[in-house]
């Protein structure tokens, strides 16, 4: 296939096989350095964000061709899924918290890997000798640069890839090809003087330079295993793991994401489980709820922890046994000290009785600190506990 019409023509058979497949947006660019990149992902770095070392190689990331020495191209794909969380149920009991959309129904990687697994194949059909390497939020890649280079959408000012069809509402993949497929027009910016996400973020981790503070991000804080800092916990509200708030604040996404393959039907209780439930689960259990879900590799730990902290938030009294039984005996120093920091959140003298027993005895200088500044905070009353999130 020499001729530029060629190219074009494939072009076109591959949107129209992604879109039997469910493929909703495909789009194509080049596979050279996105150089322009560079300076913010370095900032990250010297900034001294905890989390910034998650992303990877600055260089590998602005880099397709050091992924696949070869690289021509790169096709850009986009699957929707549905930003609609459905009703938490108002009634006061069970008490129940929230999980981010995408982290629920089935995990997104192995659903976009499929479709482009299919593509691949569908492509090699045609260019057996062909070179194509897939990625989907694996990998050291900027796929949303990649996206907006190949005119899926722009980049919202919440950080997030925006297309104008299904708001930020979208799992990205690509292939990396050495196929010379012609590019795309990339998509201008349509977030005008709109700031609604910045506003609404609770810990102020979005900046007006598109650029997010993954140390303040409550998507990023919920999954990690350390214990969030405590000017953070209150802001948590009833996030038990990620965070829709930049989405969900959106006006482009509060018209869009009607579409429900990636999750399914979900259950009430996957989307807002009772926080008892999470709190007395065990690893099977675990496993048997969440293990198809797109979080489920960090493990039961994290979830725990942040339903600790969240019957803290919700004053969910009915939790005082279980987090009394983690506080004495859980082998987790991290679920001990946010069980210490919940009990000085609900503050009744059954609360500050486990904390002076656990006082006695424990071991773990994190716990010690959050059981002595439970008690503290106690003393001096509830109207004084923590500190907002300074911006």
């Amino acid at each position: 296939m020499n001729n530029i019409m060629d190219w074009i023509k494939l072009k076109a058979e591959i949107r129209a096989f992604g879109a039997e497949i469910g493929i909703d947006k495909i789009g194509f660019t080049d596979a050279l350095p996105l150089t322009e990149h560079l300076p913010l992902l370095l900032s990250r770095q010297n900034a001294g964000y905890r989390f910034a070392i998650n992303e990877g190689d600055p260089q590998k990331r602005i880099s397709p061709m050091l992924h696949l020495p070869q690289a021509k191209s790169i096709i850009s794909v986009a699957v929707a899924y549905s930003g609609h969380n459905g009703e938490k149920p108002e009634t006061a009991e069970p008490v129940r918290g929230r999980i981010s959309v995408i982290s629920q129904g089935t995990d997104y990687h192995k659903v976009v890997r499929a479709k482009l697994t299919k593509l691949r194949e569908f492509i090699l059909a045609n260019i057996p000798e062909a070179q194509i390497e897939i990625f989907v939020d694996t990998g050291e890649i900027l796929e949303k640069a990649i996206a907006v280079k190949a005119g899926l959408g722009w980049f919202g000012r919440n950080t997030l890839l925006i297309t104008h069809e299904f708001g930020s509402w979208v799992s990205l993949g690509e292939l990396v090809t050495d196929l010379p497929l012609p590019a795309d027009e990339p998509c201008p910016d349509s977030c005008g003087p709109c700031r609604r996400c910045l506003t609404a973020c609770p810990t102020r981790a979005i900046d007006e330079e598109k650029n997010i503070n993954l140390d303040r991000c409550l998507a990023c804080l919920t999954l990690t295993k350390a214990l969030p800092p405590a000017e953070v916990r209150e802001q948590m509200g009833d996030t038990l793991y990620g965070c829709d708030i930049c989405q969900a604040i959106c006006p482009i996404n509060q018209k869009n994401g009607a579409a429900k393959e990636i999750q399914g039907s979900i259950a009430l209780d996957e989307a807002y489980p009772i926080l008892l439930d999470i709190l007395q689960m065990s690893n099977a259990e675990y496993k048997k709820r969440f293990g198809h879900t797109s979080g489920a590799w960090r493990g039961r730990t994290p979830m725990q922890r942040n339903a600790v902290i969240v019957v803290g938030n919700l004053q969910d009294f009915s939790a005082i046994p279980a987090l009394k039984a983690i506080l004495a005996a859980d082998s987790r120093p991290v679920l001990r000290a946010a069980a210490a920091w919940a009990l000085g959140k609900l503050g009744t003298e059954q609360c500050q009785d486990a904390l002076l027993k656990a006082l006695a005895v424990e071991q773990d200088n994190e716990v010690l600190t959050e059981i002595n500044l439970a008690l503290y905070n106690k003393k001096k009353g509830p109207q004084d506990y923590g500190t907002p999130f300074s911006s």
